[in-house]
């Protein structure tokens, strides 16, 4: 499942799936919504495609609502107060929830689930 709020966004990655990816058409999917409305806590994979202004908010919501176990995939920059699982390459940040969070920037509570689920996150700062 992949999120963008941005229309003409939304549909290149929609096009970009049909084109490029055929064989992952069953198991991939492009919503156009608001991520901050988003809930994560069945999602075992995030990918994450943002800007810097909105990295520390983002981690606080990822630290609310991921599992245990989750790994979270960014790509150009880091999230503020989480440690990497190893060493970043390309500027591919990877975390491994809970145990990538240097200090707690927000509050969180446990959840369990058995069902695995994949989200890419596509998003603008609201100016």
């Amino acid at each position: 499942i992949g999120y963008e709020i941005n229309p003409v966004l939304h549909a290149f990655s929609c096009a970009r799936r049909l084109i490029q990816a055929p064989k992952y058409w069953t198991t991939t999917d492009f919503g156009l919504r608001d991520l901050w409305k988003v809930e994560l806590k069945e999602v075992d994979v995030v990918a994450i495609y943002g800007l810097q202004p909105i990295m520390k908010d983002l981690g606080c919501k990822l630290q609310k609502e991921l599992r245990p176990g989750s790994i979270v995939v960014s790509n150009v920059f880091s999230i503020p107060g989480w440690r990497p699982s190893g060493a970043s390459t390309g500027g591919v940040f990877i975390y491994s929830v809970p145990e990538c969070w240097e200090k707690s920037v927000c509050g969180r509570t446990s959840r369990s689930s058995s069902t695995s689920r994949f989200t890419s996150i596509s998003t603008r700062p609201t100016l």
